[in-house]
């Protein structure tokens, strides 16, 4: 997943580069609409990918939308520049819009099928930059030119019903895993059933170790009492695969934020150093549990 990260990252660093310089050098013959249209266009699209491929590596919600907020502006203010002022809000806003979804989703992605949606994602990109290219070429040169109507209708939906087809086939045959809102309220609703009186109090050691095994319903314990000051080794059992959102771990509170966890035993050692409760989740903060120090 991350190999193909970077691939995606470079192919939208190249064409998102490359249009942009196109419109640098072409400045003086996309003035007002088109060039404003097309820095419009460079930030959402640039915005949405950047976004989806930080939110889908980091999984941490505030850096991952800080980033792509910086970096969708960057480009929208960029792809703005040499048209004018009011190219420049259009694509600085456009670029933040853009950013903010693709964290999103990226977040929401990572749990999914990462590489197939961002694969079509990145389809969409080539392909929206590519039309941004080749306008601008036709705008500016006159050596250039495509009749839009060549383009036959029923050849775009034919694609269209292609893909749609393709993308269903996917989801049959559960290579894409989309969970319902039912899947999810039952779920938690399961876990906090099965995992409420599940507690472990290790005050009393000098060595403590925890063991924690992750179910689909959740962890157990999910209550774990400490004395402050005295470290603590969690052992993390983990069967599950790295797609299930509890295959990451949190601690927010020590400083133990997206720790990915291995199929089998994860050992973490943290100090407590003040009192009070705190709380470990997994990524999406679907699933809790509590540690109590004392």
């Amino acid at each position: 997943m991350k190999i193909f990260s970077i691939i995606s990252a470079i192919i939208v660093a190249i064409g998102t580069s490359f249009s942009i310089f196109l419109v640098y050098r072409n400045k003086r013959k996309l003035n007002n609409t088109p060039g404003i249209l097309i820095s419009m266009v460079i930030a959402v699209i640039t915005g949405l990918l950047v976004g989806s491929i930080v939110g889908m590596i980091s999984g941490e919600t505030f850096l991952t939308v800080g980033v792509s907020m910086i970096i969708g502006f960057v480009f929208g203010f960029l792809a703005g520049h040499p048209v004018g002022i009011l190219a420049i809000l259009m694509g600085a806003i456009s670029g933040l819009m853009g950013s903010i979804n693709g964290a999103i989703l990226g977040l929401f992605l990572q749990y999914i099928n990462p590489t197939i949606l961002l694969g079509i994602l990145l389809g969409f990109f080539i392909v929206i930059i590519g039309f941004v290219i080749v306008y601008i070429y036709v705008t500016t040169n006159s050596k250039f030119s495509i009749n839009t109507e060549e383009l036959s209708p029923f050849a775009i939906i034919g694609g269209g019903i292609v893909l749609v087809s393709l993308f269903l086939f996917m989801y049959s045959s559960d290579m894409v895993k989309i969970p319902s809102k039912n899947d999810t309220a039952q779920t938690q609703a399961t876990s906090s059933q099965e995992t409420s009186s599940s507690e472990v109090n290790v005050t009393t050691e000098s060595k403590p170790i925890v063991k924690i095994q992750i179910k689909e319903t959740g962890y157990s314990p999910n209550v774990i009492r400490v004395k402050k000051g005295v470290p603590v080794e969690l052992d993390i059992i983990n069967p599950l695969d790295s797609s299930n959102c509890l295959s990451t771990f949190m601690i927010q509170d020590f400083n133990i934020n997206n720790l990915k966890l291995k199929a089998g035993t994860t050992k973490l050692s943290f100090t407590p150093d003040k009192t009070g409760e705190y709380t470990f989740n997994c990524g999406m903060n679907m699933f809790r549990g509590k540690i109590i120090v004392e």
